[in-house]
This record gives structure tokens, sequence and C-alpha cells, in this order.
């Protein structure tokens, strides 16, 4: 009997040509696979700069020596005495601290600031004096050290640009617990030392916008968080002003970056968490993803490598949902250069040149196959 089994045999020029086939329908979905993230770079970042806080460094005095604040009844004693004839010494012939009348502060606004503000009981005697006009035309009401011209105690000062301070004074510097009302409204609420924001403080905006942390020496210092009116927000840590170092920001549309600071921007290692379940690990340059980073889909894509300014720029490795995968070179988001692609179907590798995301030549063995 004849042997039938070679009907059912391919040729070898059938099998060469299906596995041609096989690489084609592959090739075309790893392509597809490539161009298919868009919005990958839409980090929805906006507002995460500072908040534009004005200096609520206040201007005092035209004259003034500087003490540092004790505990010593006998150190205060002292530095008080050296202070008052400082003071006196350089107010002799000149027209400053006049008693005056004015609208400037109602009587309803004194009864409730001096039932609010509390006391520094420090065992400084003081006294309270009518409304009196001091440097640089302000208007101070409040408490004064007794016999002297040095704010001590609770005060209220407006400045001649129309600027409130309601809050505690220390041998005429603000300092302790204040607020100062800007004459857009914008306002800061928290501690004070030597006229500046020092310590634990609250800022609103005339737009609702506010920070809410640590000072020093009028800026952002520490821990701290900013609310946006849009509900963006941001919480971490701060440095001469800006988000410097660990920190969270949240978008309005609910977009989170969690990661480092540098001067306002993302820098350093982060990681971002889209609204649409896509994420981003690895590393930032000015908000935008730059270095060695991984970025996956929530259909099971993912693309590890090196990023630069926030597009896949340099070698990586780009995966299929089907299990298929390209290593190679990127530019700008694109297959740009030699790579090489892993088909799923028959387990094989196979070397090519991509231009702008498109190949456009098969490598065999060093020879060019443009088939």
């Amino acid at each position: 009997m004849g042997c039938s089994c070679k009907n059912n045999m391919h040729t070898e020029e059938e099998i060469k040509i299906e596995k041609e086939n096989q690489l084609k329908e592959a090739s075309n979905t790893i392509d597809k696979e490539n161009i298919n993230y868009s919005n990958m770079n839409n980090l929805n970042i906006n507002n995460i700069n500072n908040i534009n806080y004005k200096n609520q460094n206040i201007l005092l005095t035209k004259k003034s020596k500087t003490f540092q604040n004790t505990t010593s009844k006998e150190e205060n004693t002292n530095q008080l005495n050296n202070l008052i004839s400082f003071e006196r010494e350089n107010s002799k012939n000149t027209n400053e601290y006049k008693q005056i009348e004015t609208n400037k502060i109602t009587n309803e606004e004194l009864n409730n600031f001096l039932s609010s503000c509390e006391p520094l009981n420090d065992l400084i005697e003081v006294e309270i004096r009518p409304t009196t006009l001091c440097e640089n035309n302000s208007i101070y009401y409040g408490e004064w050290v007794k016999n002297s011209n040095i704010r001590h105690g609770r005060g209220i000062q407006i400045y001649a640009n129309g600027a409130k301070y309601l809050g505690q004074w220390k041998k005429n510097h603000a300092s302790g617990k204040g607020k100062l009302i800007h004459p857009n409204g914008e306002v800061y609420e928290g501690e004070w030392d030597m006229d500046k924001p020092n310590g634990l403080g609250e800022y609103k905006r005339k737009d609702g916008t506010k920070y809410i942390g640590q000072w020093k020496d009028d800026k952002q210092e520490g821990k701290g968080e900013e609310i946006w009116v849009n509900g963006s927000k941001f919480v971490g840590e701060y440095k001469d002003g800006k988000k410097n170092g660990i920190g969270t920001f949240t978008s309005s549309d609910g977009n989170i970056y969690e990661g480092n600071f540098v001067n306002n921007n993302m820098e350093g290692y982060g990681e971002y968490y889209f609204n649409d379940k896509r994420v981003y690990k690895g590393n930032w340059k000015k908000n935008k993803m730059e270095g060695e980073g991984v970025f996956t889909w929530p259909d099971g894509r993912k693309y590890e490598g090196a990023f630069k300014k926030g597009k896949k720029d340099g070698y990586g490795t780009f995966y299929t949902v089907e299990g298929n995968k390209y290593r190679g070179f990127w530019k700008e988001g694109k297959q740009d250069g030699e790579g090489e692609v892993y088909y799923v179907k028959n387990d094989k590798w196979k070397k090519g040149v991509w231009e702008n995301g498109k190949k456009i030549m098969w490598l065999t063995n060093g020879d060019k196959d443009k088939s």
C-alpha cells in the first residue's frame, strides 16, 4: 500500500510563507500597540506651583534696637531698661507717638480684640493708652511698657497703606500670636517672631486659596498644606518658601502625584496615579517624566525604560496585552533606531530598524530585509 501521509504535510516553501505571515501579523500588532498611548503625557499639573503669598514682613520702626526674648525676669528687666533708654534717646525732638482720635479702630473692635487676644503674662508691667500716632503715620492702640514708648502685650496697628495687624507684641515687635490683614483682604493668622511669620500659621487669599503650615522668617518652611479653590491640594514639605522634599499633589480631577519636589517642581523619584488607572513610577525633572521609569496601563500594557521630557526616549521595552514585546530605542515617544520584537505566537525574536514609530526594515544576520 502506498503511504498517504505525504498529502498531510506542508512543503518547505509553504512553511516559510506561513512563518512570514505570522511575523507580519505580530509586527502589525506591535506597531498598533506602540502608538496607542494617547494622553500618556497629559499630567494635568496645573496650579502645582506655589501660591503667591504676599510678604508679611512689616516695618514697625524707623530706628530699632533688637533684643532677644527671654524668660528670666531679671534679663527681661535689664533688656527693657536698655531698650527704654534707646527709645528715649532716639525720640528727642520728634513728633512721633501722639495720642489722636480716629474712627479707624472702633470701640466694638477694641473690646472684641482685648477679650479674644491672650495677654503675654510675662511679668512686665504694661498699660493701655488711647490711640496713638506712631512712626510712618501708623496708628496703634493697645498695651505699652509702663512709662515708655515700647509696644508690648496686646495691640492693634494700622499702617499707612491700610494693612492692619491685631495681636501680641514683644519689645516693639509683632511677636507671639497675631493676624495681619492686607489692604486687598488677604489674611495671615498665626505665630510671629520679630515682625515676621514664624511657626504655625494660615494664609488665606482673596479667592479662597490657602496655605496652612509652618513658616520661617516670612516664608513657608517645614510641613504644610495648600488647598486651591478648584479642589487641588498639596501636602508635604517646604523650604525657603517653596515645595522642597517629599509631598503629595492631588489635582482637582483626581490625578495623584506622590514623590519628591524641588523648587515647586516634581523632580527626583515619584509616582503618578492617573484617574483612569494608568500609573507611572520613576524619575522626574521639572514636572516631566525624565530618566528611568515604568509606565503601566490598566489593560496590562507596560513600558519600562528611559524617558525624556515626558516621553519615551532612549532604550526601553514595551509589552503588549497579548504578550508581544519590543525592546530597543525610542525617540520622542516612538520607536526609532534598532530594536527587536518578540512574537509570542512562535516564541521568536526578530531584529529590525524603526523610524518615527514605523518599521522600515528587518535585520537578519546582519542583512537588511524589507519584507
